[in-house]
């Protein structure tokens, strides 16, 4: 079987990464590859385990998103369920499984298992792991009730003959397109076409933040680049779950062309830190090249930690979480 190659990519989440700290990209990207080999070096497999960490806030997400697209998949097929009914059958036991893993360190010998940051890294985080557990739970509840009283009824009408296909983590490659040769990885919650509009949602269990209408308009772009769809041809929306409210946004070709250069402003950036700025080889400059950031609540969130911490002396003296 032929090496892997580790190719240049971009994605909203690794572009958020490297504008907040180089050395996350560095160890996400670069330290953490050939991490699954047998003769991978001790701190290239670690990097490897911290890159598959989640915490609690995405680990309710993706119950959440779980649970939703079956609650979707029963209504389409003619048993609709109750929230309570969806959150016992897909969301309780998921959690429970991922808990389960991450408090039973299973991902010592499977990298892959749920490895949680509340358990990992311990001194970060207040109150208790039941009281974790019963705020993921209540959460989780929380926005399936608001998926089945407001969002539900709005694309109850859609079939799965109207859906858009979009590969998601674990089944093969990831959804993704090109711009300018580079690989862009771009993973909508839930597209349709009706009338000829594409209708691209995306889900959020958290609260609204300024740069998810830039996530969003990516999505646009991904419509445009991979399928040809023209951008008055698109609709947007960011459904948040967690309080019922959406936010519709329209989408221009100047939207798009501004979302463009940002990404390949965003390219020319990381660029700089490979030998040669050479983004075919895609061979990183040394590890200390990479700069930490330095900032005590961004350090005590991430997952590598542990590999940057002998250089962080003293950056927590007297910081609580």
């Amino acid at each position: 079987m032929a090496k892997l190659q580790n190719t240049f990519s971009w994605s909203h989440s690794s572009g958020n990464d490297f504008s907040l700290c180089r050395r996350k990209r560095y160890w996400s990207k670069y330290g953490a590859w050939g991490g699954w080999e047998r003769d991978a070096a001790p701190q290239c497999r670690t990097a490897y385990r911290l890159n598959k960490m989640d915490n609690r806030h995405t680990l309710r997400g993706v119950a959440v998103e779980e649970t939703l697209m079956w609650m979707l998949r029963q209504h389409q097929a003619g048993t609709p369920v109750t929230p309570e009914a969806a959150f016992d059958q897909v969301a309780r036991r998921w959690l429970r499984a991922r808990w389960d893993e991450s408090t039973g360190k299973v991902w010592l010998r499977a990298p892959k298992a749920c490895c949680l940051h509340e358990h990992y890294y311990p001194q970060f985080h207040t109150g208790t792991d039941r009281d974790h557990m019963f705020e993921v739970a209540d959460h989780v509840k929380s926005c399936l009730a608001h998926f089945h009283s407001t969002i539900l009824p709005r694309i109850a009408h859609v079939t799965a003959q109207m859906e858009v296909p979009v590969a998601t983590i674990g089944k093969g490659d990831v959804e993704h397109f090109f711009l300018d040769g580079i690989k862009i990885y771009a993973i909508p919650d839930y597209v349709y076409r009706e009338d000829g509009v594409w209708h691209i949602l995306d889900w959020k269990s958290g609260s609204p933040k300024p740069e998810h209408a830039e996530q969003i308009l990516l999505y646009a772009l991904w419509a445009r680049e991979k399928h040809g769809v023209p951008p008055d041809q698109v609709r947007l929306a960011l459904e948040y779950l967690g309080s019922g409210e959406r936010i519709d946004l329209a989408v221009t070709e100047a939207d798009l062309e501004r979302i463009q250069e940002q990404i390949l402003d965003s390219v020319q950036d990381m660029a700089q830190y490979l030998e040669d700025a050479d983004l075919k080889a895609n061979r990183p400059l040394p590890r200390e090249e990479w700069d930490l950031c330095f900032e005590p609540d961004l350090c005590s969130r991430c997952p590598f930690y542990e590999l940057c911490a002998p250089e962080l002396e003293g950056l927590f003296d007297g910081f609580s979480p």
